[in-house]
């Protein structure tokens, strides 16, 4: 099922960086968010690869939604990750799948073409990059540390981000807002940066992502401190998360203040 993953990812991430540097036309355009053409595209060839392998599997993805067969096994589809990213020609953004089996994620693929990195992971298996074994990183200074700032689309207003993002700015080295949440967590799992700080954000965007940070060596708490348990997939449930390399989790979980 990986490799079925890493190839639905791959397909939909070369066609994904054919059409990259195009002049794109969205089907619409909203004051947080857009629709593309392309996002039903790779989409649609994901679904083909998966359903093709393994037709009685359920699929839920963004723009279809749930596609519902044997419950058993629920393929969680991003099929363009970053997509505001992607229509201006920022090349952050990746195709996510994750799998869940019986209510638990068990794998996850992150796919970010342009840059050619396909970060994958196998519950109880660790986390990889292009065949390379990663890890979190050990760094414990918090001045120095770096991280991102994941928030779900409409949850917030502008002027609230502003102010509960300004302790991480002013006491961190810098906090990251690259509106491509998926790749996000592979930061953390390859050492690039040191936290993420999730405020009431959708799983499905992260579901992957998450998979690959755990096996990584990543620890992912609620903002009160209680471990990460994932729970049986809903397309509308919002969580708060915060993820670390561990060494550096409690200073960065007080400094949460809602």
């Amino acid at each position: 099922m990986l490799e079925i993953a890493k190839e639905a990812a791959s397909v939909a991430g070369a066609f994904l960086k054919e059409r990259f540097l195009e002049q794109l036309v969205p089907d619409e355009e909203l004051h947080n968010d857009v629709k593309l053409p392309e996002d039903k595209e790779s989409e649609r060839r994901i679904i083909e690869i998966i359903h093709g392998h393994f037709p009685t599997h359920t699929i839920f993805s963004e723009e279809v939604g749930m596609v519902s067969r044997d419950e058993e096994y629920l393929w969680i589809v991003d099929p363009l990750d970053g997509t505001n990213n992607y229509f201006i020609g920022y090349p952050y953004f990746s195709v996510s799948i994750a799998l869940q089996h019986r209510g638990e994620l068990v794998l996850g693929v992150v796919y970010n073409p342009v840059a050619g990195q396909m970060f994958w992971a196998e519950k109880g298996k660790g986390a990889y990059l292009n065949g390379k074994r990663i890890s979190v990183n050990k760094r414990t200074d918090k001045a120095r540390a770096v991280g991102t700032y994941i928030r779900g689309r409409n949850s917030i207003t502008k002027e609230q981000e502003l102010t509960f993002t300004n302790p991480f700015v002013m006491e961190t080295k810098r906090v990251l807002r690259n509106v491509g949440p998926a790749l996000d967590w592979c930061l953390l799992a390859n050492g690039w940066i040191e936290y993420i700080v999730m405020q009431r954000s959708g799983i499905m965007d992260v579901a992957a992502g998450i998979v690959i940070a755990e096996e990584a060596g990543a620890t992912i708490t609620d903002w009160q401190g209680v471990p990460y348990q994932h729970e049986a997939f809903e397309s509308e449930h919002m969580r708060s998360l915060v993820a670390s390399n561990g060494l550096l989790h409690e200073t960065i979980r007080v400094m949460i203040h809602e």
